[in-house]
Order: structure tokens, then sequence, then C-alpha cells
């Protein structure tokens, strides 16, 4: 019994010694200590929006403190949940290197009034502010490179997402900004462009402006621009010939020669290299000099580049001589089994055309017309008639034939 209180006053005096040696050590014992890097809270900045303001640089984003207290209060504390704060609500005007005084936020376990500030490091922030500009800045896209000579690039219809950048910043950097240039470099590129490109803000002079404390509602714009392969048209004409011409007695001009066209690889490849405004039926021309009018009418996706709307062909003829005939006698020919065909006019005066050592020997017995039947159809009717020339005048033919009218009837009627 004795042993065991023994015992038990022992445990008393070990348990109150240790308890007053965590009381001396970690409760009421002072200490000191110095804490970095303590991040620097600005507060107040929507009342210096609202005065149209705003902070454009900061003398340090930490602070240092020495602080003293209870060492178990000190041991709450590290950099990550203290804080220091900057009240910038009361600024009112520009300035430089403004002095502002800050406080200290401790973490909520802990009071203020439980340390003493021994050391700033450093004492005072100092901010500079300026004033806050809004501006729209038109884009101007500059083309650079060395361009294609065989191919039209059609920078002055190009196309833009944005044709204007918004820019806020300090008035000392955005009453700069004159234009926001989107650099395209055409070196090599034969193909449209639709693509997105970051943009440098510059000043009147094309200088790029430090822009870094400057925002922006975008960061790229958007280019499309359309990239054409040019190509020269020969424009040339199909002669069909009659009427005693050939290619040594027919001479044929067209104004303009040629046309520039724009277009895409596949369509100018399909096109060719010639375009033909139609066809001439040289036998239909009667004057040594005939003039025809053409509109130059290209296929969808083809551009003409000249601006020539139309062509102009003349067509002349020399060293040939025409001469009227009076046929009167006809062939007829491919009349339908069991129908029967009689020529009612029976006098046609055709005009041969060809050289004149040819036309000067040609006579009615060399000429042989004949009226085709084979869609005939009983009762009178005009019917075209044909003429052929002699092949011993292989040089000459006839330059318009004209109508007879006949009367088809059944065989027996």
């Amino acid at each position: 019994m004795k042993r065991n209180k023994l015992y038990s006053i022992a445990l008393s005096v070990v348990v109150a010694f240790g308890l007053w040696l965590y009381v001396f050590t970690y409760i009421s014992q002072e200490d000191n200590a110095t804490f970095y890097n303590i991040p620097v809270v600005l507060e107040g900045e929507s009342q210096l929006n609202d005065e149209n303001l705003m902070i454009t640089s900061i003398s340090a984003n930490t602070v240092s403190l020495h602080l003293s207290g209870a060492r178990s209060d000190l041991s709450k504390l590290d950099s990550s949940n203290m804080t220091v704060r900057v009240d910038v609500s009361d600024l009112r005007e520009p300035g430089e290197r403004i002095a502002l005084r800050y406080t200290v936020s401790f973490p909520a376990d802990v009071s203020s009034s439980d340390f003493v500030v021994e050391q700033r490091n450093p004492g005072s922030i100092y901010v500079d502010v300026d004033y806050r500009r809004t501006y729209q800045i038109p884009v101007q896209v500059k083309y650079v490179g060395t361009r294609s000579e065989d191919y039209l690039y059609d920078t002055e219809n190009a196309v833009l997402d944005h044709t204007f950048v918004t820019v806020v910043g300090p008035a000392s950097v955005a009453d700069q900004i004159e234009k926001a240039v989107v650099e395209v470099d055409l070196t090599d590129r034969v193909e449209s462009i639709s693509e997105s490109y970051r943009y440098t803000l510059c000043d009147a002079e094309d200088q790029p402006v430090d822009a870094a404390q400057i925002t922006t509602n975008v960061e790229q714009i958007n280019v499309q621009m359309q990239i054409q392969r040019i190509k020269v048209l020969d424009l040339t004409v199909e002669l069909t010939h009659g009427g005693g011409t050939n290619d040594r007695n027919t001479t044929v001009t067209i104004e303009p020669e040629t046309i520039r066209v724009s277009g895409s690889e596949a369509v100018l490849a399909e096109l060719g290299d010639t375009y033909t405004l139609g066809t001439i039926n040289l036998a239909e021309m009667e004057r040594g000099t005939n003039e025809l009018t053409y509109p130059i009418s290209l296929p969808d996706g083809v551009t003409n580049q000249t601006g020539v709307s139309e062509a102009k062909v003349t067509v002349r003829f020399t060293g040939l001589k025409s001469r009227e005939f009076l046929i009167t006698d006809f062939e007829c020919i491919n009349v339908p089994e069991g129908l029967e065909a009689e020529i009612v006019s029976a006098n046609l005066t055709v005009k041969i055309r060809g050289i004149a050592e040819e036309i000067d020997l040609l006579t009615e017995e060399d000429i042989l017309a004949q009226v085709d039947f084979s869609a005939a159809e009983v009762g009178t009717a005009t019917y075209r008639v044909s003429i052929t020339v002699s092949e011993e005048f292989p040089n000459v033919g006839p330059l318009r034939t004209g109508t007879v009218t006949a009367t088809v009837q059944a065989v027996g009627d």
C-alpha cells in the first residue's frame, strides 16, 4: 500500500514537470521568425475602374516580415497562409511611385494582436497609376514575300473575321497604338488562303508597340483571300468553208486576239489554251469584208481579267468573184414510196462564188440542183434546194440556194 502511494506521488511529479516544460517551451516562451515571399494582394481595383484609372506597375509582388510572438502562435504561420493587402480605392489621379501602406492578414485561428511586426521588407508598396483607355483599332493586312507572276492574288477583296480589335490598357501605351497589323507571307502560295494569324499592335509609323500591359478582345485574325491561276487564252472561231472559200483566200482577224483569265487549276486545265467564240459558215457571207461581234461568255469559275466583254471578228475574202445563174432544171430525190413530187416554181436564181478563172467558164449545165423529199408529206409546200457544182470546178461553190414550191401527192391521184 505504501509502495503504491509513493508511485502515485512520483508519477504526479513527472506529469507536472512535463506540463510545466511544455508551457514554458511552446506556450509562454516568446520567439521571433522571418517569413519570406508573402504575396501582395491589391484591393479596391473596381473603384479604380470607376475612376477610369488602372495600376500599371507595382514595386513588389511579395514582402518579407519579421514577427515576434508566442512560439506556439508563430508555429502556425507560413508564407502560404498570410497575405499582404494594399488598398488602392482612394487613388483618384494618375501618378508614378505612389507609396501605399499595407496590412497583414493572418490565418483565422490566430489574432493579429498576438504578433508584433518587428520589420517589413519593403516598408511600403509603390504603384504607378495611369488613365485606362479603350480603343477600337483597325486591322491592316500586310502582304510580304515574292508573288508568282502566274497567279492572281486578290488582296483587295480579302475577308477578315474581325476588321477592328478592341484594346484596353494604360493611356501611355494605348495612345500610341494606331493599327493591328497582320502579316501574310505569299511566298510559294498558289492556293486560296483561309487561315488565322496573330497580329502586332503598331504605331502610326508601323513600329511595334510594347503591348505587355494591353489586353485585347481577340488573339488572332482569320484571313480569307482568293488565289487563282492566271492564263492567256487565244480567241478563235470555227470556220465552215463554202462558196469557193479556202484557207488561201480567206483571212480572219479577231480583236482582241487574246484575253487574260483567272480560275482554279482544274477549271483552267479543262478550258485549254483557246476559247472559241462561235462557228462561221462562210457560204453565208457575200461581201468581201464582213464584221461580226461575239460576246465573251466564259464558263463558271473563270474570270475575265482583261475587262473586254466582246470580240470583233473580221472575215475578208481575196481573189474571189461571184456570178448569178438561173436554174430551171431540178432533180427530185428521196421521194417516199407511193408518193410523187412535182416542182411548181420551176425557176431559181443562185449565186456561185469562186476564183475568176473557174467562174468565167461555169455554165448552168455545170450546176446540179436537187430537192430532197425524204420528209415530205402529201400537199404543197416549200423545199430547200441543194446546189452542187461539177467536180471540174473545185474552187467554186454556192452562196445562197433558196427554196422552191412543190406538190406531193399519192401515185395515181
